[in-house]
């Protein structure tokens, strides 16, 4: 009996408090990737659960960033549009980036990481466009996702992970440590009003 309520207790999630932006989200997914990739369960059972866990991190981390620094960059590129394609999702946050280093002259060796991070999602296209396959066994069609040969080697996209979490995790970080935000030696609407955008 005092197995059953320790079990039960520990599987009693507090999701509202775990789930209060797109960031939070893709944090779980992130998270949910780690345990499955450095688990000793064959790679096989696992591939798929960890490639849809590591595309959905990138998707909502991608959201996440391209919402934050829109306000900064001066770019609507991907604002407010219900898109679930990483490609146009990694374009419009490299572009918002990009905007912003210029603006508030960030000097960052971000070339790796952005060459990785553009593997990266290079790599996922080619499996999957949509993560359809990661869960589905077939297409509308009836069509198989993957043929019996098909191989992923997870190792290295895992390589180009760790490069692209460094990226998306990190770079509000800098941003906000590079204007003052991080430190409150200013406030939103200054730094805003620095570079004459007007605050949303």
């Amino acid at each position: 009996m005092n197995d059953t309520r320790r079990e039960k207790s520990r599987r009693y999630s507090h999701m509202g408090m775990s789930s209060n932006c797109n960031f939070t989200y893709a944090s779980q997914y992130q998270n949910a990737y780690e345990i499955l990739y450095k688990s000793d369960t064959p790679v096989d059972r696992i591939a798929l659960p960890m490639l849809y866990s590591m595309r959905h991190y990138l998707e909502l981390a991608l959201k996440f960033n391209v919402e934050y620094f829109h306000e900064y960059s001066g770019s609507r590129a991907m604002v407010g549009k219900s898109v679930h394609t990483l490609t146009k999702l990694s374009v419009a946050f490299k572009e918002h980036w990009q905007f912003v280093k210029q603006r508030f002259s960030i000097t960052v060796d971000d070339k790796a990481l952005i060459d990785d991070f553009s593997k990266l999602i290079e790599e996922l296209d080619k499996i999957d466009n949509f993560a359809i396959s990661f869960r589905y066994s077939h297409d509308r069609e009836k069509n198989k996702n993957f043929e019996w040969s098909d191989t992923v080697d997870i190792h290295a996209l895992n390589e180009l992970f760790e490069s692209s979490k460094t990226l998306l995790n990190h770079s509000m970080d800098v941003f906000e440590d590079a204007t003052g935000l991080m430190h409150g030696t200013v406030t939103k609407d200054e730094v805003l009003r620095s570079i004459a955008i007007p605050a949303e």
